[in-house]
């Protein structure tokens, strides 16, 4: 996954753009401090950060302040020393193709082309023309590239596996693994049943909590799942309900935090008509630790016989592994494994 979306290619580019811009600010700083001295230190830090902890740029908030903040910074640079500093000018292009918020691309393009003018007015008509011409014709085309990276990045958001070191997958591979999980679960006469868990104390350092203590204490053949909306999810499947109220219980004891969970059964239901988003509002103010919820609709008698069709195709290792119904019940009455598996 590393050499396929070139995180440590990009990476090495933003360290080495921090390494080249913190050395000509030092080398401004050692003839006399100025503020474009300090605008490129500060700019030299900022790419600093994110070659070292390239995860916080995939965080909208941060990644939507750095490029702000870049954008402010090239200004700055520009307006105090166009002399030196008017090359920037092709960097408004360049961040109108990271992935965005809708208002930043027009604020970005607003901040270049007003900077071009200020700086290129004083040479007359003709360069201030040809300067906004090159700078307006360099962001079209950043704003293409920027349309097609933000059309990749949303593909990648639906993609199956949630993160590369922990078997969480996503809420679009959950709504492909329902129909088959619950088809499969009526033929065989067993229970099954979708808990939706959130912490009690909301935030990202909890949810990140919940999801390492989840994916060490959940077993192997309980599929874990990330909604789109953060809160997260695991397919229980084991011989009956009493059993699956014990497993419940002990898997929520061994997150070893405060939580709510939402259950939700799913035996002969219509997989189309769970609604997750309604599911997971306001999960964490559940007032009791387990809130079980009532059955979904009947499936329609008339269901294709397709969809149960590919109960036997097998898929990826670790998401639909079923144990036997006398392996499923020793499990679920099995004392607390931790992070044995």
């Amino acid at each position: 996954m590393e050499i396929k979306f070139k995180v440590r290619l990009s990476q090495f580019v933003c360290l080495l753009g921090s390494v080249l811009l913190l050395l000509e600010a030092a080398r401004q700083i050692s003839i006399g401090l100025t503020l474009t001295a300090l605008l490129l230190a500060v700019g030299g830090t900022m790419l600093l950060v994110v070659s070292l902890a390239h995860e916080l740029f995939t965080l909208r908030w941060f990644r939507t302040l750095v490029m702000l903040s870049v954008a402010l910074i090239m200004s700055a640079l520009v307006l105090l020393a166009p002399q030196q500093h008017l090359m920037w000018l092709w960097g408004f292009a360049v961040l109108l193709l990271y992935p965005r918020p809708r208002w930043l691309a027009p604020a970005c393009a607003l901040i270049g082309l007003v900077t071009t003018w200020l700086a290129l007015s004083q040479l007359g008509s003709d360069w201030l023309s040809l300067g906004i011409g090159i700078t307006a014709t360099l962001m079209a085309l950043g704003a293409i590239g920027g349309r097609r990276q933000q059309q990749v990045w949303m593909q990648l958001e639906r993609r199956g596996r949630r993160d590369s070191s922990r078997a969480i997958w996503s809420q679009y591979q959950l709504m492909r693994d329902l129909p088959r999980e619950i088809a499969r679960a009526d033929r065989e006469e067993i229970h099954i049943e979708l808990i939706l868990l959130a912490p009690v104390k909301t935030g990202r350092l909890a949810n990140r909590r919940l999801m390492n203590t989840l994916d060490s204490a959940a077993l192997p053949h309980e599929t874990r799942y990330q909604l789109d909306d953060g809160a997260l999810a695991v397919l229980l499947v084991t011989r009956g309900e009493r059993m699956a109220s014990l497993r419940r219980r002990q898997l929520i004891e061994h997150l070893a935090m405060p939580v709510r969970a939402r259950v939700q059964p799913l035996n002969d239901s219509d997989p189309s008509a769970l609604d997750l988003k309604r599911l997971s509002v306001h999960l964490s103010d559940e007032p009791q630790p387990i809130t079980l919820l009532a059955p979904l609709p009947r499936k329609p008698a008339d269901a294709s016989s397709d969809e149960t069709s590919t109960d036997n195709v097998p898929s990826d290792a670790g998401r639909d592994t079923l144990k036997q119904a006398s392996e499923a019940d020793k499990v679920a009455v099995a004392p607390s494994r931790g992070n044995d598996h």
